[in-house]
Parts: C-alpha cells; sequence; structure tokens
C-alpha cells in the first residue's frame, strides 16, 4: 500500500474510535501534515464515526466501518464506508441559532455543520446497501 494511503476497519463501536486515531496520526506524520490539517481530521472523522456508530445501528447491529486517509495535491480525502441505515452528510445543516446563553443552545447538528465548515466537499453515496462518505479536506490555508 502506498505510503500516501491510510485504510483501518473496525467494528461499529464507539471504543473502535482510538485505532482510527491511531491509524489517521500514523497517516498524518508519515505525509507530514500540519499540526491544525491533523486536528482537523481528527475532528471530521470523530463527528462521522461517533455519528454511524450512535444513529447509524439502532437495533444494534454488528458490522464493520472502513476508514481511509489519502493525499491528494492540496487536499486529504477522509473516506468513511458503512453498511449502515442510510443517512446523506452532503447537504450542509443549517448553523446554529445565536443564542445568548450556550447553556440554552440545542443538542445536535452542530457536529456535521463544522464538518461542512472545514471540508471543501462532503460527498454521500449509498450503493448496494453501503454508505460511501467522502470528505476533501485543505491542505494549504487559503
Amino acid at each position: 500500500m502506498a505510503a500516501d494511503v491510510e485504510t483501518v476497519i473496525v467494528r461499529n463501536d464507539i471504543a473502535e474510535l482510538p485505532a482510527v486515531y491511531a491509524a489517521l496520526e500514523a497517516f498524518a506524520g508519515t505525509v507530514g501534515l500540519t499540526d491544525a490539517v491533523r486536528r482537523t481530521l481528527l475532528l471530521v472523522v470523530e463527528e462521522l464515526f461517533s455519528n454511524t456508530v450512535s444513529y447509524g445501528y439502532p437495533d444494534g447491529g454488528k458490522d464493520e466501518i472502513e476508514v481511509s486517509a489519502a493525499l491528494g495535491p492540496d487536499h486529504v480525502e477522509l473516506t468513511l464506508a458503512d453498511r449502515a441505515l442510510p443517512f446523506d452528510s452532503s447537504a450542509p445543516p443549517a448553523g446554529p441559532a445565536e443564542v445568548d446563553d450556550l447553556d440554552a443552545m440545542g443538542i445536535g447538528g452542530l457536529g456535521l455543520f463544522l464538518v461542512h465548515q472545514f471540508a471543501d466537499t462532503v460527498v454521500t453515496e449509498r450503493t448496494g446497501g453501503v454508505n460511501r462518505t467522502r470528505v476533501l479536506l485543505p491542505t494549504r490555508p487559503d
């Protein structure tokens, strides 16, 4: 496998997140990502992975989630593939409403909103019962 690609396959269990982090940390070190891009990559994968595990398997079924990162000329391409319930992450959710008190802010939606803020592209496709979400994160500052 090329040094500019890393893939890990884990159980659909939030306890597997450290294994995903370890694989992406190794990838970031190998390809020389800046600390800011590395942190963004980890934040985005945490949001997408935890949403998939938390909401994609309401019956608690066992599955595997494949997480891949590949380095392009000016992007990191993060891909998650699973057989969870269909969910399209492509459409950016509305931003959070302005609130005077953070405690009054509702729960939910902020994570996917942030994924779209960090990413140049978020695309989800479902083929043959498999969800494949592809996120392009810029590696160069604007």
